[in-house]
């Protein structure tokens, strides 16, 4: 246990030999992910500038209509037909906070879209509004 060990000159060899094919597959894997993602080769397009539609449908089927029903109909969640009477500012703090008008808290299975987002992001006004059309044109 007191020898002092060190390595041998194959042994160096073998590490640097190792390192090295490690760098480079590493490296080679790294530009090949680019190249298939579409970046290192050719130009990068910008995303257009302006205004882009809110899809409430979308927002619907991916936040709502899993306790809702596809509908509106009900399931785990109530009927939402009730809401199409409701101001875009009840509708939103009723979605956004958990509050029907009148202050009434509902279910706690509800979802606090102000704190848990729509699709993993802060939700917008536009949003909010456009979820709401959806739902009234059902």
């Amino acid at each position: 246990m007191g020898e002092n060990r060190s390595f041998t000159r194959r042994e160096v060899a073998a590490i640097l030999i190792f390192t090295t094919l490690a760098v480079l597959i590493g490296f080679g894997s790294y530009r090949a992910g680019q190249k298939m993602a579409g970046h290192g080769g050719g130009a990068d397009m910008a995303a257009a500038a302006g205004k882009t539609l809110v899809n409430g449908q979308a927002l619907f089927a991916s936040n709502c209509a899993g306790c809702h029903g596809a509908q509106a109909q009900g399931g785990i969640g109530p009927a939402l037909s009730v809401i199409k009477s409701w101001p875009v500012a009840d509708f939103g703090s009723a979605m956004l906070h958990g509050k029907a008008p009148g202050g009434r808290e509902l279910a706690p299975v509800m979802p606090h879209f102000a704190e848990v987002g729509l699709d993993g992001a802060p939700p917008t006004d536009e949003q909010v509004e456009a979820l709401q059309a959806y739902i009234k044109q059902l």
